[in-house]
């Protein structure tokens, strides 16, 4: 077979790999769109086209949507703070036991979230820290699913930025934060960016360890669609609900990740120049 015809073929496959990524990537997206904005699934293309379900969506679920962006948010931004704080500390060796810090931040990476969510019941369920049953203990649970992704992140752009730069801006007279606030942070806030991101992520879509550790009449949005999609008795629920909710979840990562790439738009641009 000549050159030319091989390159054909390799064309052809890389088309059909292509689309074939594609379609198991976004047809059960495309399915959940058109879910959420039918009266009846099948209806989609007999005038069957509602918002119904997208307007039900805030009196049936604006709580836990709020909830979970509330405990998202706060997730990011501890995550964000500490994982930046360990990453700086492992790799300029500030810590004592570096390799073991390292570990024992990436474990909760290795153990089922069940395990974890009883792990974490047994250990604040009776005095001197009793936050079983609060917001505190969810907090907890979601910031030691996030930080594994979050520090690891960290690290790994944090290895490729010279971190020596600080010190030659400590010979030049700044101090130690005013170097890594005006010579590191830049260097590294896409990947800080891609951190808090996965982050958010996480803990917004995190369901079987909310579903352990969550308090009783604190909502959040995967635990209500699961709820609500499921009936007591077991049979399937309103499935159209439960996409509108989830195409609201999905909006609500996209603007996130929109309104990132914004503020942190002038980083972007200038390490892409460089």
């Amino acid at each position: 077979m000549s050159g030319g015809g091989r390159r054909g073929w390799l064309r052809l496959a890389d088309v059909m790999v292509a689309t074939l990524l594609g379609f198991f990537v976004f047809a059960p997206l495309a399915v959940l769109v058109l879910l959420s904005l039918t009266e009846e699934w099948g209806r989609a293309f007999r005038g069957g086209l509602t918002l119904r379900w997208l307007l039900e969506v805030p009196n049936a679920f604006g709580a836990a949507i709020a909830h979970s962006v509330l405990i998202a948010g706060v997730t990011m931004a501890a995550t964000l703070l500490m994982s930046a704080m360990v990453a700086y500390g492992v790799l300029t060796r500030r810590v004592h036991g570096p390799i073991l810090v390292d570990t024992l931040v990436m474990t909760p990476l290795t153990i089922p979230y069940i395990v974890l969510g009883l792990a974490l019941i047994l250990a604040f369920k009776a005095p001197p820290f009793r936050l079983h049953g609060t917001v505190w203990l969810l907090l907890i649970g979601h910031l030691m699913i996030a930080m594994p992704l979050g520090y690891r992140t960290t690290q790994a752009v944090m290895e490729a930025t010279d971190l020596s730069l600080v010190e030659a801006a400590r010979s030049l007279g700044a101090s130690e934060w005013t170097a890594v606030r005006r010579v590191i942070l830049p260097l590294i806030a896409p990947g800080l960016v891609a951190a808090s991101l996965l982050a958010f992520v996480t803990s917004l879509q995190n369901y079987s360890l909310s579903f352990m550790i969550a308090p009783e009449r604190y909502k959040l949005a995967p635990l209500e669609i699961f709820t609500y999609v499921f009936a007591e008795t077991g049979a399937y629920s309103n499935y159209n609900l439960a996409a509108a909710v989830s195409l609201c979840m999905m909006l609500v990562l996209l603007s996130a990740l929109g309104v990132v790439r914004w503020l942190t738009g002038q980083s972007w641009h200038e390490n892409i120049n460089v």
